[in-house]
């Protein structure tokens, strides 16, 4: 097979489009990988979480190269670090985004309040460089 009919029969893939974080989500339960450093695993546990512990593919087709230790889902994720996948049930995972977003939008509250301008809302404005 000649070089060009080597470039042509394998499929180019953008840099950039390959993703080697992405697991098939569970009916009622929100997945993401965490990074094992430190004591995060034990806090995701603390907020409802749990290692997924059963097989699934993860990844895009011959990259990532991820793994089950024992039956947990295991990813290098570079700089010799490695990702668990866990999950939480879809009821916490949505009480914790509405209490993120009260946060938030007390904040926007309080920026609105403190507008010096009359009649505006305090998130926009213009930026001018000298």
């Amino acid at each position: 097979m000649t070089e060009i009919n080597k470039e042509q029969s394998r499929k180019r893939i953008p840099l950039g489009s390959r993703n080697i974080l992405t697991a098939p989500q569970k009916p009622g339960f929100v997945r993401r990988f965490v990074n094992d450093k430190g004591d995060r695993i034990q806090q995701f546990k603390d907020a409802g979480y749990s290692i997924v512990d059963e097989p699934t593919k993860v990844g895009d087709p011959k990259i990532g190269k991820a793994t089950q230790l024992g039956s947990t889902v295991d990813v290098h994720v570079g700089g010799n670090q490695h990702a668990l996948l866990m999950e939480i049930p879809k009821k916490y995972y949505d009480e914790d985004q509405k209490g993120e977003q009260a946060k938030i939008t007390q904040v926007e509250k309080e920026i609105q309040r403190n507008s010096k301008t009359p009649g505006q809302d305090g998130l926009s404005g213009q930026v001018q460089l000298s």
